[in-house]
C-alpha cells in the first residue's frame, strides 16, 4: 500500500506569516505533491491538518473559499483524499463548514488495502471546549474521552494492521507545546496495537520508535519555498 501524505499548508490569502511560513504557494506544493502521488500510483491521499489558515483581516468567507479551492485542487487527480483537521483549520472554520465541503470530520475509521486507518481529532482544550474562533489554544490540545474510547475500541477490534492519523503530537521527540496533553494515555491505549503513528503540527518534523511503533511527524509544507510531502509504502 502506498499513502501520500502531506501536512501544514496553512493556504489563506498572506504571502508571509510567522516570518517563514508562504501560505499563498501552498496551492503550487499541493499540485506538486497531488502529481507526484499520482505518477507513485498511491492508494489514498491524507492531509495531517492545518489545510487552511486565517490572514490578518480575513473573513469567514475568505477561508471558506480557500478551503474549496485548495480541496477542488486535490479532488481534481481523483485520489482517495482524507483530511486531519488542525488547530489553524478551526480559527475561521467550524467542523459543519468541512462536512458541508464533503470532508469527513474525525474520529472515523477506514479500511483500505489491508490495513485500518484511524483519524483523531485532538483539537479539544482542557475543559473540553473544542477549538473555534472564540477558543482556540494551540497549546492546550487534549484528545476527549470518547475519542479515547473510539480509538480503543478500533484497535481491539481490527483484524487489519492500524495506523493512527492525527494532527498534534502523542510522542516526545517534539518541543513540549505540540504535544496532547493526555498523550501518555493515548501511547498506553496505541502500545502493542497500532503498526504506525502519523502526525503534523510540528513544522520541522520528527521521528522515533516507541514500544516498537514509528511515531512518525511529517515537515509542514508552508515553510519557506521549499515543498515537503512524502509517500509512505507500506507491505
Amino acid at each position: 500500500m502506498k499513502i501520500g501524505v502531506f501536512t501544514d499548508t496553512h493556504y489563506c490569502n498572506a504571502e508571509v506569516m510567522c516570518k517563514t511560513r508562504r501560505p499563498l504557494l501552498s496551492p503550487k506544493k499541493v499540485r506538486e505533491a497531488m502529481e507526484a502521488f499520482r505518477a507513485a500510483k498511491v492508494d489514498l491521499c491524507i492531509c495531517l491538518g492545518d489545510l487552511t489558515d486565517l490572514a490578518p483581516g480575513d473573513t469567514k468567507q475568505h477561508a471558506v473559499k480557500c478551503l474549496h479551492d485548495i480541496l477542488a485542487l486535490i479532488r481534481s487527480y481523483n485520489i482517495p483524499f482524507c483530511l486531519v483537521p488542525g488547530n489553524h483549520d478551526f480559527l475561521a472554520l467550524k467542523r459543519e463548514d468541512f462536512r458541508s465541503a464533503g470532508v469527513q470530520v474525525p474520529p472515523y475509521a477506514i479500511s483500505a488495502n489491508g490495513y485500518r486507518l484511524i483519524f483523531l481529532d485532538a483539537n479539544y482544550r482542557s475543559d473540553m471546549r473544542h477549538f473555534d474562533v472564540a477558543g482556540e489554544e494551540w497549546t492546550d490540545a487534549n484528545l476527549p474521552r470518547e475519542q479515547c474510547r473510539f480509538l480503543e475500541d478500533e484497535l481491539n477490534a481490527a483484524t487489519e494492521p492500524c495506523i493512527v492519523c492525527i494532527h498534534e503530537n502523542l510522542d516526545p521527540s517534539v518541543e513540549n507545546d505540540y504535544i496532547v496533553k493526555n498523550a501518555d494515555e493515548i501511547r498506553e491505549i496505541i502500545k502493542g496495537k497500532a503498526t504506525m503513528v502519523l502526525q503534523g503540527h510540528y513544522h520541522p518534523g520528527a521521528e522515533c520508535l516507541i514500544d516498537g511503533i514509528p511515531y512518525i511527524t511529517f515537515s509542514a509544507v508552508c515553510e519557506g519555498t521549499d515543498n515537503a510531502y512524502r509517500i509512505v509504502e507500506l507491505p
